[in-house]
């Protein structure tokens, strides 16, 4: 596997001056290029094989996005010289975290 991140968008894009989690930014931004709608209206990504567009790895990079401006409402985006707006008002400013559907672990002492 290649350690090579050049060809990431998050390299291209420019980074907003409100920006305060750099890191969580660039995430946010390589999976939002990861997750585009492709000619049926769902995710083009095949690890979302088949799911209505925005899928949630979508929808979880739109959240982070915004949180990583600390915005709340529609975030710009700039990537090689053109400017998309990320929908990000599907989360009220006091959302929480979104509930696990895992079932609990066993307890390793409950055998």
């Amino acid at each position: 596997m290649s350690d090579d991140t050049s060809n990431r968008v998050s390299r291209s894009a420019e980074r907003p001056h409100d920006v305060t989690d750099p890191l969580l930014w660039q995430l946010a931004v390589d999976v939002l290029s990861a997750h585009e709608p492709d000619d049926e209206d769902h995710c083009r990504n095949l690890q979302c094989a088949g799911q209505a567009w925005p899928c949630a790895a979508r929808q979880g990079a739109e959240h982070s996005l915004r949180l990583s401006r600390g915005a709340s409402d529609a975030v710009e985006l700039t990537i090689d010289g053109g400017t998309d707006q990320v929908a990000a008002s599907r989360w009220g400013r006091n959302a929480g975290p979104v509930a696990s559907r895992r079932a609990p672990k066993a307890s390793a002492s409950a055998a």
